[in-house]
C-alpha cells in the first residue's frame, strides 16, 4: 500500500482529515482491496491480542486510508485509542462506528464512558439512553445510565438505574460505592454510609471508595470519620492527588496554616496543582488574609478550568436574554391566558440569585421550618424549557413558543406546563405529610422569571442580592458551571451578572411578580427581623427553629454546604474591599448595577 499523506486530522487519530472527522467521498472499493483489507484486519486483530499495539495501529491506519468505513478496523482502532489516546480521537472513531452500526452495544457503551470522562454530559446521557434501548437488561447499560444522570445533576433518576444494575448483576463493590455517592448527593448520608460499609467489605482495596466515604463523612459533619477514611485513601496510594480535599478538611477544622502546608507540600512545583487545588489554596489564603496571593491562586485555577474547555457561552447567553426581553413585554403578556385551575399539593418557593450570593443560607433557614422541604438545585425548570415547544405544538423555540397560548386550542397550556414542572420537581424533593412548601434554588433561575410568573403567578420568588463585587469575587474562588459557564473568568462573570440583574429589572417593569428582594448583608446584620420578613412573605408563621439554621441536619448539596453548618458570621461581608486592585477591570461593567441595587463602591 502507498504511504499515508501527512494531512493528519486534528482529532489526533493519525488518519488523514478526509478519512476521519472531515470525510470526503471515497471511490468504490474493488474486490481485491476488500480481500486485502479482510486479511490485514485479521493481522491487526492478532497483533492487538498479543499486545503489539504499534503493528495493530499501523495496519488499521493503512486499512482505513483505503476503506474509511471498515467497521472491524475501526473497532480495533477505537480499542487502541482508548488505551493510548488521544481520548478525543477515540470518541471520534466510536461516533463513526455508531453511525455505521447503530446497534453496536459495545461501541455505544465505550462512547458513554469516554464522554463521561471528558464531561460531555448531554451527549453522554443521550448515548446512555441508546445503550438502555439496545439492552435494558444489561447491567453495564444500567450503570452507565446511572452515572450519566448522576453526573448531570439528576441523582434521583440515577439512583433508579444503579438499583437496576445491582438487581441484574448482584452486588459489586464499585456499583455499591457509586450508589453511595449518588445518595450522598441527595443528602441521604446514613444510607450512603451503609452502602460504603458494604462496598469496602466486598473490596477494601479501591481507593476512590475510601475517598468518597471520606467526603461523605465530611458532608455529614463527622470530621473525625472523614480524616480517618482519608488516611485509608492515602495508605492505598500515597501519590494520589487528595490535597485539595485534605486542605478543605483542615481548613474546616480551623487550621488554615496546616491546610496551606498540605497544598504547598503537594506541589513539587506550583504547576502540580490542578484547578481544584488552586481554588482551595485561594480560599485558604483568603482566610489567612493574604489577599494578593489568594487572587493569584484564583487566577491560576480559572486558567486551568478554561484549559479544560469551560468557556462562557456568551453569544448563546446574550441571544437568549435578547429573546426573553423581546417576548416578555406588557402589551404581549396582556394577551396571554392565565392558568385555569389552581395547583394542588405542596408549592414551590423559588430562591433565585447568582451562585455565592447567599441562596443556600436562605434555603437552610426556610427548610428549618417544619412546613418546608428543601429541594436544593432542582433541574425541573431547565428540563421543561427544551420540551416546552413540543408541549405547546409550536414550531418556534422558547420563549417565542409561548405565543401558541394565543390559540384557542392551547388556552390550557400554562396549566400543562405548570403541572409538568411540579411533576418533575416533586419527584426530587423529600416531601413529608406536613409539607406545604418546597424550595427550588437553582442559581440564575431568574433567567426564567417570566415563565415562572406565568405558570405559577401566586408562587413566592425570593431574590437574594449581594454586593456584585462580592459575588464575582466569590465565583472566582469556586469551580462553577452555572450561568452558561460564566465563572471561568472575572470579566465574563461580571458581564453575566450585569445581564441577569438587567433582565430581572425588565421583568419587574413588564409584569406582576410575587417578588421579594432580600439583601444578604441585611440578613446577616439584622438576622431575626429579616427571617420574620422572609417567613411572612412566603406565608408561614414565625418559627424560632429558623433562627437556628446551623442545627438543620439536612445536607446542603452546594459549594456553600460547609458554611451553612456554622453559626451566622459576617466575615464574608464586603470582602471585595480587600481585592479592589484586582477587581478594577470589572468595576465599569458592574458600576451601574451596583448603584441600581443601592450599594456603593
Amino acid at each position: 500500500m502507498p504511504p499515508i499523506p501527512d494531512d493528519r486530522c486534528d482529532c489526533g487519530s493519525g488518519l488523514r482529515a478526509s478519512r476521519c472527522c472531515h470525510q470526503t467521498a471515497v471511490e468504490p472499493t474493488s474486490n481485491s482491496v476488500l480481500y486485502w483489507a479482510e486479511a490485514e484486519t485479521e493481522h491487526a486483530a492478532d497483533a492487538f491480542d498479543r499486545g503489539d499495539a504499534d503493528t495493530a495501529r499501523r495496519l488499521c491506519l493503512e486499512i482505513l486510508e483505503q476503506i474509511p468505513a471498515h467497521v472491524d478496523a475501526l473497532t480495533i482502532f477505537a480499542c487502541l485509542l482508548q488505551a493510548s489516546g488521544p481520548i478525543e480521537a477515540a470518541i471520534a472513531v466510536l461516533r463513526r462506528i455508531q453511525r455505521l452500526t447503530p446497534d453496536d452495544l459495545a461501541a455505544t457503551q465505550d462512547l458513554v464512558r469516554l464522554l463521561l470522562c471528558t464531561v460531555q454530559l448531554p451527549e453522554a446521557e443521550t448515548q446512555a439512553r441508546n445503550a438502555i434501548r439496545l439492552a435494558p437488561t444489561d447491567p453495564t447499560s444500567q450503570a452507565l445510565m446511572a452515572m450519566a444522570l448522576t453526573e448531570g445533576h439528576q441523582p434521583h433518576a440515577g439512583e433508579f438505574h444503579y438499583r437496576q444494575a445491582l438487581a441484574l448483576a448482584g452486588p459489586d463493590a464499585v456499583t455499591l460505592a457509586n450508589l453511595a455517592w449518588n445518595l450522598k448527593l441527595q443528602g441521604r448520608i446514613e444510607e450512603a454510609r451503609a452502602l460504603y460499609r458494604q462496598s469496602t467489605a466486598l473490596d477494601p482495596a479501591i481507593l476512590l471508595t475510601w475517598l468518597g466515604w471520606a467526603q461523605t463523612e465530611e458532608a455529614g459533619r463527622d470530621l473525625d470519620g472523614a480524616s480517618r477514611f482519608l488516611e485509608r485513601t492515602k495508605r492505598l496510594d500515597p501519590t494520589h492527588a487528595v490535597g485539595a480535599f485534605e486542605a478543605a478538611l483542615l481548613a474546616r477544622r480551623g487550621n488554615p496554616e496546616a491546610a496551606l502546608a498540605v497544598l504547598e507540600g503537594a506541589a513539587g512545583t506550583p504547576t502540580d496543582l490542578d484547578a481544584a487545588g488552586w481554588l482551595e489554596k485561594a480560599r485558604v489564603l483568603d482566610r489567612l488574609g493574604r489577599h494578593d496571593e489568594a487572587f493569584a491562586a484564583m487566577t491560576a485555577g480559572k486558567a486551568l478550568v478554561r484549559r479544560d474547555g469551560y468557556f462562557y457561552a456568551e453569544q448563546e447567553a446574550s441571544h437568549m436574554i435578547e429573546r426573553l426581553t423581546g417576548f416578555f413585554i406588557a402589551p404581549r403578556l396582556r394577551l396571554l391566558p392565565r392558568p385555569e385551575t389552581p395547583p394542588a399539593g405542596p408549592q414551590p418557593v423559588f430562591i433565585v440569585g447568582a451562585p455565592r450570593s447567599g441562596t443556600t443560607l436562605v434555603e437552610q433557614i426556610l427548610s428549618a421550618h417544619p412546613s418546608v422541604a428543601a429541594g436544593d438545585e432542582l433541574p425541573a425548570l431547565s428540563q421543561l424549557i427544551p420540551i416546552l415547544p413540543q408541549m405547546l405544538g409550536s414550531p418556534l423555540a422558547y420563549p417565542d413558543a409561548l405565543s401558541e397560548l394565543w390559540m384557542g386550542d392551547q388556552r390550557d397550556g400554562l396549566d400543562r406546563l405548570r403541572d409538568e414542572y411540579l411533576r418533575r420537581a416533586r419527584k426530587l424533593v423529600p416531601l413529608g405529610a406536613g409539607t406545604r412548601l418546597f424550595t427550588d434554588k437553582m442559581p440564575f433561575n431568574e433567567l426564567h422569571l417570566g415563565l415562572i410568573a406565568l405558570m405559577l403567578p401566586a408562587v413566592p420568588v425570593v431574590h437574594v442580592l449581594r454586593h456584585p463585587l462580592d459575588i464575582v469575587l466569590s465565583m472566582m474562588s469556586h469551580n462553577l458551571t452555572h450561568g452558561f459557564n460564566c465563572a471561568g473568568d472575572l470579566e465574563t462573570a461580571a458581564r453575566h451578572c450585569a445581564r441577569m440583574f438587567g433582565l430581572v429589572a425588565h421583568y419587574r417593569r413588564e409584569m406582576p411578580l410575587r417578588y421579594l428582594p432580600l439583601r444578604y448583608e441585611d440578613l446577616v446584620q439584622e438576622f431575626e427581623p429579616n427571617v420574620r420578613r422572609l417567613l411572612g412573605f412566603v406565608g408561614l408563621r414565625f418559627d424560632r427553629r429558623c433562627l437556628r439554621f446551623d442545627e438543620n441536619r439536612r445536607h446542603a448539596r452546594t459549594a456553600s454546604y460547609a458554611q451553612v453548618t456554622e453559626k451566622l458570621y459576617s466575615r464574608s461581608l464586603y470582602r471585595h474591599r480587600h481585592y479592589m486592585r484586582h477587581l478594577e477591570p470589572v468595576v465599569p461593567i458592574l458600576e451601574s448595577t451596583i448603584q441600581d441595587l443601592g450599594y456603593s463602591l
